[in-house]
């Protein structure tokens, strides 16, 4: 768990971030193990020299075809130079309470709970990047009733309602009376 804090309305609330949410932990996951003379085998790679990597063993570097490091990439965003926002753990989260329907037309991708919260139950609205990034994410914290929260993180969708009511048309003609085909069993 990582500590988390969030700023509502001047005071600074502290939680911990437990982890993600995944359809492992809802549903179970089976591990495929391969063996070879009772051994596990694992995943690796077959260097240029015909010596043999495992994953843990491969680090990634930025480098030119001549091995030396590349210069740090400037990131640009419409032309103009890219600010990296820091990780939700670095800095104290604002919180904007919501109305429940703002939920309406959300994604949410990731879930994440929060423990040892003590906030009034409802909708909050914030951003999360879990890393340093320069596109945060929105995203929501739900507290439940029982004072469960949770933090929703994801993308609004672009869907329109314009009623409670949706009606659907499903052929795309009325037909015309002595059109109907009669079914004959025989061609069956």
């Amino acid at each position: 768990m990582k500590s988390i804090a969030f700023v509502v309305n001047g005071q600074v609330l502290t939680g911990d971030l437990g982890a993600k949410v995944t359809k492992q932990m809802l549903y179970g996951s089976a591990k495929r193990i391969v063996e070879k003379d009772g051994a596990s085998l694992v995943k690796g790679y077959l260097s240029p020299e015909g010596q043999i990597l495992e994953r843990q063993e491969i680090d990634y570097v930025k480098i030119d075809p001549e091995g030396t490091i590349v210069e740090p990439i400037i990131t640009e965003i419409e032309g103009e130079p890219a600010t990296l926002f820091p990780s939700v753990f670095e800095k104290e989260n604002e919180l904007v309470s919501v109305p429940l329907e703002d939920l309406v037309g959300f994604n949410a991708i990731d879930v994440y709970p929060i423990e040892n919260l003590t906030l009034d139950p409802g909708l909050y609205a914030t951003e999360f990047s879990y890393r340093k990034s320069y596109t945060p994410r929105e995203a929501f914290l739900l507290v439940k009733a029982d004072l469960t929260a949770f933090l929703l993180v994801g993308e609004r969708k672009n869907t329109p309602f314009v009623g409670l009511q949706v009606t659907y048309d499903f052929f795309d003609a009325e037909s015309e009376e002595g059109d109907e085909d009669e079914l004959d069993f025989a061609m069956v």
